[in-house]
């Protein structure tokens, strides 16, 4: 059993059925087998409980960003059931507003849109997209404001950002339609709208190549990807660097690459006081790396 598979474990079934069985074995002095055999119960009702092919890799409730891999291993075409109705497994649009930006390299920063910016008004209800588990609930800093990431199956992720609040607990089970928040622009953003996104472990996908945005449907029953869907992330992952100009200052540089000015400080070894030398070079988006390690999903490929 993985490290993550136990965490996702202990966080769904509980620690007080394990109390439960200290106690048991304390208060009673009966064989600390029958105490074993308590905790080994609890735990197979989670795993009745969880779809095979929900995978816990990279499990954890902290970031955003699970453990990525890298999606070159992507030989062949990875087909992914999404609607089943023999398994009541369904989709559902998450907001039903029109897109306002789309996933893509931004030209006024050069930086990449992982996701869909979807119109919205505040407190609009914000829905699931699908079945799942939710791994991650808080606000965050960086730039997504309250947002809400959900597993699901065979390696998919949703993440809905910039909302006014979110109703759900991490570890719960959710299931597509259910409502995860009310919809806001909350972090960085310049207006009311949902941020939302697609994942395969970790890697973001263009959504549009399997939702019809117009009619708030799918486009197919069952997701196609191929190693091409993930080939601008080769590019993405290098270090970018920015020559400062004359009148540039880090709130000024922040805002160009959509990024913070602590952001910039942290990988420049500087305060927010420093003087900026007019042709100095600054790091503005590091280089990042990914795990060789293919997931262990059990993908669909009917």
């Amino acid at each position: 059993m993985s490290a993550y598979l136990l965490i996702v474990i202990l966080n769904l079934f509980g620690t007080h059925n394990i109390q439960d069985a200290s106690s048991t074995y304390s208060a009673n002095n009966k064989p600390f087998f029958e105490a074993e055999t308590l905790i080994q119960k609890g735990i197979k009702s989670v795993f009745d409980e969880l779809d095979a092919d929900l995978d816990t890799f990279s499990w954890h409730n902290y970031n955003i960003n699970s453990g990525r891999i890298d999606c070159s291993y992507l030989f062949d075409t990875v087909k992914i059931k999404l609607i089943d109705s023999s398994l009541n497994r369904f989709y559902i649009h998450p907001s039903q507003g029109h897109i306002t930006s789309d996933f893509g390299e931004r030209q006024s920063t050069g930086g990449w849109h992982y996701g869909v910016d979807i119109k919205l008004m505040k407190g609009d209800t914000v829905r699931a997209a699908f079945d799942g588990i939710v791994r991650v609930t808080k606000y965050d800093k960086n730039g997504y404001g309250n947002v809400v990431v959900i597993r699901h199956h065979n390696g998919i992720e949703t993440i809905y950002g910039h909302l006014s609040k979110y109703v759900v607990k991490t570890n719960h089970k959710i299931k597509a339609g259910d409502v995860v928040g009310l919809g806001g622009s909350t972090g960085r953003s310049s207006g009311n709208h949902l941020h939302f996104e697609m994942r395969y472990y970790g890697e973001p996908f263009n959504p549009n190549h399997i939702i019809d945005f117009e009619n708030f449907q799918l486009k197919s029953n069952t997701l196609a990807l191929f190693k091409d869907d993930f080939s601008y992330l080769t590019e993405m992952r290098k270090a970018v660097w920015y020559k400062v100009c004359s009148g540039d200052n880090l709130g000024k540089i922040a805002n160009k690459f959509n990024t913070s000015v602590n952001t910039l400080c942290r990988l420049n070894k500087i305060s927010p006081e420093s003087t900026l030398s007019i042709g100095k070079k600054l790091l503005v988006r590091a280089a990042t790396s990914v795990t060789t390690k293919q997931p262990s999903a059990q993908v669909s490929n009917k």
